[in-house]
């Protein structure tokens, strides 16, 4: 999964905890940040059970503050 979000204070733990809510096993994090952009990348490898639920976690994952987009990277 990647995420693409105006990086701010506690972004991480807003994922962390909607992934722990959804019980999405949670393989790898990998956080990158453009100060110039004041943009944030999280790449995240997760185990999810089926597509619907794919789908609902990234709508999910959308509806955090600041993040403006949230797909499925194969």
């Amino acid at each position: 999964v990647l995420i693409k979000a105006f990086d701010r204070s506690e972004l991480l733990k807003d994922v962390t905890s909607l992934l722990a809510n959804e019980k999405a096993h949670v393989y790898s994090v990998q956080t990158q940040t453009n100060k110039n952009e004041n943009m944030t990348y999280i790449t995240l490898t997760v185990e999810i059970d089926g597509l619907n639920n794919l789908s609902r976690l990234l709508a999910k994952l959308e509806q955090i503050p600041n993040v403006l987009e949230a797909r499925r990277q194969v």
